[in-house]
């Protein structure tokens, strides 16, 4: 008869998913991840037989919470176009710390390439299930009237989930937020601004003036 667990295995893979999040997956050890997850290496290795068994259990971790709430974002907010708009608003007004620490999917595609397939093919089906609902909303406004003539909502799609990796990964290197801004902009130059949209870019506006005036005194004071 086994013994029971003596540690919390949803808050263990928690853990280990944010330590490769942080550290990615070669700078990474299992003393790290005793340390961090407070499982000794006996019951590591008991549940997972080596680090990379964990790893990809961190990475499905992260598609369950991450990815999934971001789609979750994205079909919850109407109307459709302004949900696409706001998702990719939101990622860039994000802290800078946040922005810095990137994307485990995309960090990790980045530091492996496709030498671990089944990584690789963890990482894919991600990007691609949120191009499919990128694409979903994007018909759905489509319909609506939000898009401008001549704009494909599938093409768009694609356009929109290369972008989101190209913020990761410029954000990573420290590339700055108007540069990102700029980009972003552009590619969401086809969805039409609604009432809510116009709202919202109003505050983000607001809050933007308020930290840089923020950042001025911060240097006339120190």
């Amino acid at each position: 008869m086994s013994r029971p667990k003596s540690y919390d295995e949803t808050a263990l893979l928690d853990r280990a998913m944010e330590t490769f999040w942080s550290r990615g997956y070669d700078r990474t050890s299992i003393q790290d991840l005793v340390g961090q997850t407070g499982v000794n290496r006996a019951s590591l290795y008991g549940a997972y037989s080596d680090k990379r068994t964990l790893f990809v259990a961190g990475i499905r971790r992260y598609l369950d919470l991450v990815v999934e709430d971001n789609v979750g974002r994205l079909l919850k907010i109407e109307p459709a176009g302004e949900a696409v708009r706001q998702f990719f608003l939101r990622l860039v007004e994000a802290p800078i710390d946040r922005m810095r620490r990137g994307c485990l999917l995309t960090n990790s595609a980045i530091e492996l390439g496709a030498e671990d397939g089944e990584v690789a093919a963890l990482i894919r089906g991600a990007f691609r299930r949120v191009e499919q609902v990128f694409c979903a909303r994007l018909i759905e406004a489509q319909k609506a009237g939000q898009l401008a003539e001549g704009v494909q909502p599938k093409a768009l799609a694609g356009l929109l989930i290369t972008v989101l990796q190209g913020i990761r990964v410029m954000s990573r290197v420290g590339v700055d937020r108007d540069t990102i801004r700029e980009a972003v902009m552009s590619a969401l130059s086809g969805i039409k601004v609604t009432q809510s949209g116009q709202s919202a870019r109003g505050v983000q506006s607001r809050l933007r003036t308020a930290a840089a005036a923020t950042r001025v005194r911060s240097r006339r004071t120190g």
